[in-house]
């Protein structure tokens, strides 16, 4: 809207007194510096003036629809509002949408003056803009000196969960939101995606479609660029696929090694992650205050931690599907955790069993609960790849025969100080190179590197 100056009574009025406070704001090229401005700042107000693209808003008032506010990942969390959104509407430019000012909608702007300067320039100089410029800063240089802005991409997200519907039930999805949340943080925009609900015809094909490989293939479609991450299911995996993409992105060393003797694509290695924001310790819970517990689904197979440590004498609780029929009913404690409550769960227990499917553990693809329950400080017990401790040190216990893992889980038990302090260790190796913020500065990066998009 345009904002003005209200018309103060006579011992309180000023200089600026129904003048234009601004009308949206634009950036200016300062001897190299991007600077905030208020447009119009100062002029007469004119109502019937024509609607007006603008850098940004303003937080005196902005109107943004449900749909782009979720796609554009929300307000970032700033102390200074404007600063916080100045950042949601690069991230809303970046989607394709644009930001007007439309003069016929005016306010009168109430809020106190602190100096002249913020007469003009109403961002301060505050450790939250710092931040944006450090996140925006070609985007801002650019937006000065009106040229294209391509800092930002549009990357469509596709996972193999069948629809919307049922999508949080795969962890998959989780996976592809916490990608997301690290893209959105670095400006860009995404657009999640299911099978059944895939990037049609019809809409903005975006610049990269990254499609996250788990069991189910996905087919290119329209003019982005086709980006596979595989996660999971590596069996599954054709050369044809690959062949048809522009760049595969792998979850293992071992299998990106073999990929490459199968196709001419270019194949990288970037692993799995978790999402701090939401894995973190937190209070134990008393009712998931278990001493051994497994997160776990069978799909119908008897999986080995499980059979292993009962057959050891433990007693693990079970969160997860199909165990009925496999196990002691009461072992059973719930056939589904939403992810939002894993981080409690993990928090609460003792020590977590941890294993991979067979394919998985033989291509070394490490579990992406290692790293969600690690950001937790959980105490863990995993089946052994070699490639566990390579990445985390003896942060996480492994075993092989099945006495190695009673040992593992009493030795846990008998000294959880120790163990708790082995856990937190590996949260910060975690927390330092294996978050999705890291992922996502990677994911960009090597889409630049092999030419799929370009970064000024």
């Amino acid at each position: 809207p345009l904002l003005v100056h209200p018309e103060r009574a006579p011992r309180d009025a000023t200089p600026h007194d129904l003048r234009t406070r601004s009308l949206g704001l634009d950036v200016r090229d300062v001897d190299g510096t991007p600077e905030v401005v208020a447009r119009a700042a100062g002029a007469r107000p004119d109502p019937s003036a024509d609607p007006v693209e603008v850098a940004a808003g303003t937080s005196a008032g902005i109107l943004v629809s449900t749909d782009h506010y979720r796609e554009a990942g929300g307000l970032a969390a700033m102390h200074d509002l404007d600063a916080a959104l100045f950042d949601l509407c690069a991230r809303l430019r970046a989607g394709s949408s644009r930001v007007l000012a439309v003069p016929a909608a005016g306010l009168a702007d109430h809020r106190p003056v602190a100096s002249l300067s913020a007469l003009t320039r109403p961002i301060e100089d505050v450790p939250d803009w710092g931040r944006v410029v450090e996140r925006q800063e070609t985007t801002l240089h650019q937006l000065a000196h009106h040229t294209p802005v391509t800092e930002h991409l549009l990357v469509h997200v596709t996972v193999a969960a069948p629809s919307t519907r049922v999508a949080h039930r795969w962890g998959d999805w989780h996976l592809a939101e916490a990608l997301a949340g690290g893209l959105r943080r670095q400006g860009h925009s995404v657009h999640l995606h299911t099978l059944g609900n895939p990037v049609e015809e019809g809409e903005r094909p975006g610049d990269v479609h990254l499609v996250l490989r788990g069991n189910a293939p996905v087919a290119r479609r329209g003019a982005a660029r086709h980006v596979l991450w595989i996660i999971s299911h590596p069996e599954s995996v054709s050369t044809e696929e690959c062949d048809e993409a522009d760049l595969v992105l792998v979850a293992s060393s071992s299998f990106a090694e073999a990929l490459r003797t199968r196709t001419s694509t270019p194949v990288e290695v970037v692993l799995q992650a978790t999402d701090p924001h939401r894995f973190r310790p937190l209070a134990p819970d008393p009712r998931h205050a278990h001493a051994v517990a497994v997160v776990a689904m069978t799909r119908h197979v008897f999986r080995p931690v499980v059979r292993d440590a009962i057959s050891v004498g433990l007693r693990p609780a079970i969160y997860g599907a199909d165990w009925r029929d496999l196990v002691d009913p009461d072992l059973i404690v719930a056939p589904y955790v939403h992810n939002h409550r894993l981080p409690v769960v993990y928090s609460s227990v003792g020590v977590l069993l941890n294993d991979h499917w067979d394919t998985m553990r033989g291509w070394g693809f490490v579990s992406n609960r290692l790293y969600d329950a690690l950001a937790c400080e959980t105490p863990i017990v995993s089946d052994h790849l070699p490639e566990i401790p390579d990445l985390f040190g003896d942060a996480v216990a492994t075993y092989v025969e099945p006495d190695d893992l009673a040992r593992a889980v009493d030795a846990a038990l008998e000294d959880p100080v120790a163990a708790r302090r082995r856990a937190a260790e590996g949260r910060l190796i975690v927390a330092g190179a294996h978050t999705f913020d890291h992922r996502a500065r990677e994911v960009v990066d090597l889409f630049a590197r092999h030419g799929l998009v370009r970064l000024r």
